[in-house]
This record gives structure tokens, C-alpha cells and sequence, in this order.
């Protein structure tokens, strides 16, 4: 024993050079054991070994998640009778994340587990996937195929004489490297599908969603949009930009373990976002040949509307009722409205009259004319005209007002939708002597049908009453086409 370090040290060096010389197989001679007695037994003069891995090119092939290693056979060649232990092994550099670390089960062998009993004997022993032999490599399940790992694995081996570990002096120690590799075996890639759950429908206008298409792979499935005018797509956030039918397609490329996915799809309908419309107008219009049309007002303000009539974008201009339909024209909005126009032959003065009056009293001026008062409630026939009330039953129902509305005045007074003969003025002052009226002046800020001949009007003062001391309002009727 008091020789073991020296003699470990010096044979150390030897192997180095003779075990990096083949990748499969290492042999070294010990020739440098001392001549001494022991017991007797006659001392070692030439001591062989020869080293065989299995497979012999040194070389693992093995798929991932499984344990590959080496079988070895060795051949001990003794003068001397000297007998030879193997006492480990290990894989220099195993921190390779190809694998989780060599095992080393040379404890774990049967049989002649301290050496080669006769000179010329070859000890074999064969990895097994229940790791009975030389040492074992766990691939990693994470490992990527067609990786690999070249190392060297470094064998121990102790020299007794003759009578072996049991009872035998230790002569020496020495180790031995041998040039392997591992390399995980490339794969054919498998099937992969894609799984993507239905999408609801949805209306223009609704908050951005995601989705969530996943592979079987666990890869990354990529979202296309297959209708970016209707919806698109930013990783996994559906925005919704117009309405119509949308598509997403969803892929997934494969890798070098699995196959591209098959392609899914899930369309999804966007609906048009309600938008409110109202027809405004006059709906009773006298007929005098020319074309009657009314507008529309839709609500979000700005939208394009498409004004039916009875079916035709031409406004009408034959007596009767019409139908008139408002439709939201936009690619992104929908909505309607329906009402009716109605064309009627104009009243005149003389009709009015004819109605009445009596054929006495339509003779009579001072009874019938236009500024008589035949029930004296102060409002002249022309007044009663103009607001379709009954010249000869006195009362203030149904004449104009003046009210206060915030900071200024407002005028309501009943128009007739069925006279053309008549102009409706409206007018303001300070002092009752100057009127003025029109615009700058005064504005109509509504006009409310109460039936199909009558509209309630509203006429605001556009003077504050902070600037003034007085103000006064009055309706005042002309008979069309005569002087002011």
C-alpha cells in the first residue's frame, strides 16, 4: 500500500495516451509494477488490459425519455496471475442538457464482480434497459432530436496480486478515458390538430374580444382575418371594424416533432348597429304641380338616409296620400322610419268663407270681408282663417301666445298646412311702433303637426330680455301675393 500513490500517479499518465488513441477501444500495458515478495507469491512483470466498448464506434443512439448506455468487455492479461477489479466508472462533462446525468451500476453487476480470474479471460458485461451494466444515460424527454453529446468516459480499474480483493495486496490503481457520444434519434413528426371553439355573432360597434385556439402540439397557433374590412386580428384580440361576415383562420406550422396542423376556421356575422331616423317636414303639402318632398333626421347625426316614396326616390306631386319611408343608407348601420305625405288641393279664402258663411252674409263685406269680426272676440275673418277657427263663435282658444322661455321670448300660434294663399309673419319689438321680423331677428324652432291640416309652430325672439325694458311678440297674416 505505501507504493500507491506513486505507482497511480505514473501509470495515470500512460493511459491518457494510450486510452484517447482509439474512439472504441483502449488498451494499456503495466509495466511498471515493482519486482517484491509477498507471502511468497511471485511479483507481476507484464500486466495487459484491453478495454471494448459496446457498441464498439463508441457511439448511443436512443429517442428521447429513454435510458441508453454502454455495455464493455475487458481482457486482462497477467504474467503474474495478478487480479484486476473494476471499481467505477463516469461520463467527464455530464452536465449536457441532452441528458439528466450518467449513472454509474458497476455495484450492481452479478458475478465476478472483483475482476478476471485467469490471464487471458474476457469479462463482458452488457447494458440492459433494467441498468444492469457498465452506466446509463437518461435523455432528457426535452431533448431535441438530432442533438448529441460527445464526452469521454472515464474508467477506474485496482490491481491486486493473486489472491485477489479479498485477501490480496493492492498494487496499484489506474483509470482509463475512452472517447463516446450520445445522440438523440431524429423523430418522424407527428399529427397535430387545432382546436377552435365557435364565435358568437356580434353587432358593429362592440368592445374588442379575444379568442383562444390551441393545438394539440401545446405550440402556438397564428390568427389570420380573412375579412379585415369586418374584423381584424392582433395576436389573439378580435377588433371589429365593420359589419359583414368575417373568417379567422387558424394555423399552426409544426416543428421538427410535429406535422403543420390541419386548418380551422370560425366565421362570425357582424351586424349592422341600430341607428334611429325620424321624417321631418311638412306631411300635409298643397298640391300645385311641383314635386312635395320631405327630409330625415338620423340618429348618430351625419348618416346617410335614402327618402322613399311609395317606393321611388322621386318626391310626388299628385294629389293624395303617400307613403314615405326613411332607410339608414350605410354600410355599417341600419334603421327606418315610415309616414305619409299628403298632397291636397289648397283652401282658399272663398272656400273658407263657403263654408262658413251663409250666401247672405257672403254678400255682406262688413260681415264676411276680411277684416270683419263677425262674433267680436277681436280676431278678424282673415285671423280665423289663418288659424282654422270659427268666425262665428267668439273665444281665445286657439290663438297665438307669447311665453317666456329662459332669456327669451317665444311665440305659439296654429299654421294651416292646406291654404296657399296666405303668409305667416311672425314679428318682434320694443316699443309697438317699429316690428321687425325674419331673420337676425326671429327664429321657428318647431313645427308639431296636430292633425292632417294643422301644424303648432313655435317662433323664438332671438333679442335677450336682459337687453331690453320691453319686448313684445305678434302673429300677423297677409293674404299672399299682395302688399306687406
Amino acid at each position: 500500500m505505501k507504493l500507491f500513490t506513486q505507482l497511480t500517479a505514473a501509470l495515470s499518465a500512460i493511459i491518457a495516451l494510450a486510452g484517447l488513441a482509439s474512439a472504441q477501444t483502449a488498451s494499456t500495458t503495466l509495466d511498471g509494477l515493482p519486482n517484491f515478495s509477498n507471502a511468497g507469491l511471485p511479483a507481476a512483470r507484464l500486466n495487459t488490459v484491453t478495454v471494448t466498448l459496446d457498441p464498439s464506434s463508441g457511439q448511443i443512439n436512443g429517442p428521447r425519455g429513454t435510458t441508453v448506455g454502454w455495455g464493455f468487455s475487458v481482457t486482462w492479461q497477467s504474467n503474474a496471475g495478478d487480479k484486476l477489479a473494476f471499481t467505477g466508472s463516469r461520463l467527464v462533462g455530464e452536465t449536457s442538457a441532452l441528458t439528466t446525468g450518467y449513472k454509474d451500476y458497476i455495484g450492481r453487476l452479478s458475478g465476478k464482480t472483483n475482476g478476471v480470474v485467469a490471464a487471458g479471460e474476457t469479462w463482458t458485461r452488457a447494458f440492459v434497459e433494467n441498468r444492469g451494466g457498465l452506466g446509463a444515460v437518461p435523455i432528457l424527454s426535452s431533448a431535441n432530436p438530432g442533438s448529441g453529446y460527445v464526452g469521454q468516459l472515464r474508467l477506474a480499474f485496482d490491481v491486486y496480486d493473486s489472491r485477489g480483493p479479498a485477501l490480496g495486496e493492492t498494487l496499484g490503481s489506474f483509470e482509463m478515458l475512452l472517447d463516446v457520444s450520445v445522440l438523440v434519434d431524429t423523430e418522424s413528426p407527428v399529427d397535430q390538430t387545432i382546436t377552435f371553439a365557435s364565435i358568437a355573432d356580434t353587432t358593429y360597434g362592440s368592445a374588442p374580444f379575444t379568442v383562444s385556439p390551441t393545438a394539440s402540439s401545446g405550440l402556438p397557433v397564428t390568427l389570420t382575418s380573412l375579412n379585415p374590412e369586418v374584423c381584424t386580428i392582433a395576436g389573439n384580440t378580435v377588433t371589429i371594424v365593420g359589419a359583414g361576415a368575417c373568417t379567422l383562420l387558424a394555423a399552426q406550422a409544426g416543428d421538427t416533432q410535429y406535422n403543420p396542423a390541419p386548418l380551422v376556421t370560425q366565421s362570425f356575422v357582424v351586424a349592422k348597429a341600430p341607428a334611429a331616423v325620424a321624417i321631418a317636414g311638412r306631411l300635409t303639402q298643397v298640391f300645385n304641380g311641383t314635386p312635395k318632398s320631405l327630409s330625415a333626421l338620423p340618429q348618430p347625426g351625419g348618416l346617410n338616409v335614402k327618402l322613399l316614396y311609395g317606393g321611388d326616390t322621386t318626391p310626388p306631386t299628385a294629389l293624395g296620400l303617400h307613403t314615405v319611408t326613411a332607410l339608414i343608407d350605410e354600410p355599417n348601420y341600419q334603421g327606418s322610419a315610415e309616414n305619409f305625405l299628403s298632397i291636397v288641393r289648397g283652401v282658399s279664402q272663398a272656400d273658407w268663407q263657403a263654408v262658413n258663411f251663409t250666401t247672405a252674409e257672403q254678400a255682406n263685406a262688413a260681415f264676411s270681408g276680411p277684416l270683419a269680426d263677425p262674433d267680436g272676440d277681436g280676431v278678424p275673418n282673415l285671423l280665423e282663417y289663418a288659424l282654422n277657427l270659427d268666425p262665428t263663435t267668439a273665444g281665445s282658444a286657439g290663438q297665438p301666445k307669447v311665453t317666456r322661455n329662459g332669456a327669451v321670448l317665444n311665440l305659439t300660434y296654429v299654421r294651416r298646412m292646406d291654404v296657399a294663399d296666405l303668409n305667416y309673419i311672425v314679428e318682434v319689438s320694443s316699443d309697438l311702433r317699429t316690428w321687425q321680423s325674419g331673420a337676425g331677428f326671429t327664429q321657428e324652432i318647431s313645427a308639431t303637426g296636430l292633425d292632417s291640416v294643422r301644424e303648432q309652430v313655435v317662433v323664438a325672439d332671438l333679442t335677450p330680455l336682459s337687453t331690453v325694458t320691453k319686448r313684445f311678440m305678434r302673429l300677423r297674416v297677409t293674404v299672399a301675393g299682395s302688399s306687406p
